[in-house]
């Protein structure tokens, strides 16, 4: 691998998107880099977005494999080939949140993990943006048209950040994200510089 994989975690309303979006822009002047979201553009990713519009809860292990069978292509199609090209990959959500969001579900974390790790790469840096629900709930009613009736729930993501600030290891860097926009951008711009050279 030549590339490097940084990934943006957080829950919904933390503001990850929008940073991760800007980095991307700000590293295209010093290094080859593309910008990557999950759910992807795949049929399964659409098809996790239409669901997760809907009032009606999908049981969670199809689900699961909705995301799974998404992020199979997205490694195999987009992320491992600009990796080993030289780019370095943003990546707004990865397996972590899978793991993250599904355990909050029920599901066995840690066997979400290992079934990723079979075939995904680790990141070299996965950057949690963290948040508190209520700041997260309140950015979502203020900038957004709709919501995810099933993710954007207080109880729901409250199980979620838990599942998150569970996660170990060393690539793994939490970031403060209820400052202004531009002291959180700055602390991960720092962190990333720390991890990339450029």
């Amino acid at each position: 691998m030549k590339g490097k994989l940084i990934v943006f975690e957080g829950i919904d309303g933390s503001g990850k998107t929008t940073i991760s979006q800007r980095l991307a822009t700000d590293l295209e002047q010093h290094i080859p880099v593309v910008w990557l979201r999950e759910p992807g553009d795949s049929r399964w990713g659409r098809e996790i977005r239409r669901l997760a519009q809907q009032k009606k809860a999908v049981p969670a292990r199809k689900q699961l494999r909705l995301f799974m069978r998404d992020r199979h292509e997205n490694v195999f199609q987009r992320i491992l080939p600009a990796l080993r090209s030289g780019r370095s990959v943003i990546l707004d959500r990865y397996f972590y949140s899978t793991a993250c969001y599904q355990g909050a579900r029920g599901l066995d974390m840690e066997e979400i993990l290992k079934e990723n790790r079979l075939f995904a790469p680790e990141a070299d840096l996965m950057i949690l943006v963290d948040v508190n629900v209520e700041t997260a709930l309140e950015r979502i009613r203020a900038g957004r048209d709709s919501t995810a009736p099933l993710f954007e729930t207080r109880h729901f993501l409250e199980q979620v950040r838990a599942n998150y600030l569970k996660l170990t290891g060393s690539h793994i860097q939490v970031v403060d994200g209820t400052g202004d926009r531009e002291t959180v951008y700055k602390a991960v711009y720092d962190l990333v510089m720390r991890t990339i050279p450029v």
